[in-house]
């Protein structure tokens, strides 16, 4: 049991680490594996059911960019990370809930989410760059309304990732 939950992990640093590796096009991938593989053993260490962890997640992974993969960041880095973790969540979130009805099994749970964010990454990762290119020159012109976007998206996260853990932890 435990090698699938390694492999489960690994899954998750890969794709962490190639959204933002794609989205900033910026460092060495190996860094950005690097970074994601030490949050992931931090929030492992502290736990990973709660919402506290998001925010852990968030501030490493900000501090990581600029330290261990050595980029230059900005706050819509931030908003780059909320999008991330978004979407992850926007995809986990349907899989885990059809596939709750057939199985208790965390690895059958999370697999077939993990190789479906992997592999969309690969067909959308041109896509990611023009978004981080997009994001970046409208919250450097200052726009009202990405401003707006990011804290919308903030407060998705958080109804999401709670009703995640609300569906993840109901049946334990």
């Amino acid at each position: 049991m435990l090698i699938l939950n390694v492999i489960v992990l690994i899954f998750e640093v890969l794709y962490y680490s190639l959204f933002m590796y794609y989205s900033k096009n910026e460092g060495k991938l190996s860094r950005y594996i690097l970074l994601f593989s030490l949050i992931t053993i931090i929030l492992i260490i502290i736990g990973t059911s709660n919402l506290y962890a998001y925010l852990i997640f968030i501030l490493f992974a900000l501090y990581g960019l600029k330290y261990i993969v050595k980029c230059k960041i900005g706050l819509y880095d931030a908003l780059i990370i909320f999008t991330m973790l978004l979407i992850k969540l926007l995809l986990e979130t349907p899989i885990y809930i059809i596939l709750r009805i057939f199985t208790e099994n965390n690895f059958i749970l999370t697999l077939p989410s993990s190789i479906t964010k992997i592999m969309l990454l690969y067909i959308f990762r041109k896509n990611l760059k023009n978004m981080y290119i997009k994001f970046k020159k409208l919250w450097d012109n200052n726009n009202f309304y990405i401003r707006y976007i990011f804290s919308t998206l903030m407060f998705l996260f958080v109804i999401f990732s709670c009703v995640f853990l609300i569906v993840k932890l109901g049946g334990e």
